[in-house]
């Protein structure tokens, strides 16, 4: 009988590995802190797609996916409903859910562009020639505010440009049916139209980018923020992460974003490099002086009522600030 001791012993200790090795996954699962992170269906959120992909947002003890909306603003309808815990947009629909009541908070800047282009006929050869032509984009986004910033910077009265409020997607087939002259939009709607139109429209030049820079700033709940302060922080380590992965690893990136949105892994390669995105995540206040020109234009436009928005109340650096004080200016 003693030699079947160590047998028993031995078929104890394999009954019992498994069963460590399932506890011990299940406690790292449980560890996990799920993060719905929504975004624009563009190439701009690549730094997101990387984090999904890669795992890296799993390093970080998150459990996140990324949902794809037709815009970023949606994402951010989406955090305010309880549908999600993050998203994306700039400040004119931002500035818009906070005049209605929306309690989000910033902790930081997490994509800048020179992204938005305006795609005209090729008569259109200057700035001044959009005088009286019809303008595609969408009311109360990003290109509708940047274009007002463009006509004012370039001298074109903005009651001279005929503005027909178009969704992202049906931007390119309007205008090849003839019914509007030029659409801004981004990527990869803009190359999109160009292959469409077929030598008959170009990227307008000078472009928005003479009177507006994209800023994507990261828009999460208050309560969600006050409730997981620590998964809050292991989000921007993950963002930045994600960032220096885009830098070192841009095929890679293009692979990851090209599945995403279902594009060729060649057109994501060239959009990333032809748009030149900086997924670098900081927080400068400097920018608050941008929201205060868009609460004045919004306000003038009757697209603002009550009071402005207290954005000191709505950037929260603190958590940004735990991590690298030096990405952290002006607060």
């Amino acid at each position: 009988m003693i030699p079947s001791l160590p047998r028993r012993r031995l078929l104890t200790a394999t009954a019992i590995a498994p069963a460590a090795a399932l506890n011990a996954r299940l406690a790292v699962a449980q560890t996990l802190t799920k993060v719905r992170l929504t975004a624009g269906a563009n190439i701009g959120y690549s730094h997101q797609y990387v984090g999904e992909a890669t795992g890296i947002f799993r390093k970080h003890n998150l459990d996140a996916s990324v949902i794809l909306f037709d815009v970023g603003f949606l994402g951010t309808e989406a955090v305010v409903a309880g549908q999600a815990e993050t998203a994306g947009t700039v400040e004119f629909p931002l500035m818009s859910l906070l005049a209605r009541g929306a309690d989000l908070v910033v902790p930081a800047i997490m994509i800048t562009a020179d992204d938005l282009k305006i795609v005209a006929l090729t008569s259109i050869a200057k700035p001044a020639d959009l005088a009286g032509k019809r303008v595609a984009y969408i009311f109360g986004s990003s290109a509708h505010y940047a274009l007002y910033r463009y006509c004012l910077r370039h001298g074109i009265p903005w009651d001279s440009i005929k503005g027909v409020n178009v969704p992202a997607a049906e931007q390119v087939a309007v205008m090849a049916r003839g019914d509007v002259d030029a659409f801004v939009w981004l990527e990869p709607m803009v190359q999109r139209g160009l292959d469409v139109m077929k030598g008959k429209a170009h990227v307008l030049k000078p472009g928005i980018e003479t009177a507006y820079r994209t800023r994507t700033y990261l828009e999460m709940s208050r309560a969600w923020v006050d409730r997981n302060q620590e998964a809050t922080v292991a989000l921007l380590r993950a963002l930045i992460e994600c960032d220096a992965f885009v830098r070192a690893e841009p095929r890679k990136t293009a692979e990851i974003a090209a599945k995403k949105l279902n594009i060729p892994v060649d057109t994501a390669a060239s959009l990333l490099k032809a748009v030149g995105f900086d997924w670098r995540i900081y927080l400068d206040a400097e920018v608050k002086k941008v929201f205060a020109e868009v609460a004045t234009w919004m306000r003038e436009n009757g697209r603002l009522k009550g009071d402005t928005p207290n954005m000191d109340r709505v950037f929260v650096p603190q958590y940004l600030r735990q991590i690298d004080p030096s990405r952290v200016i002006g607060f």
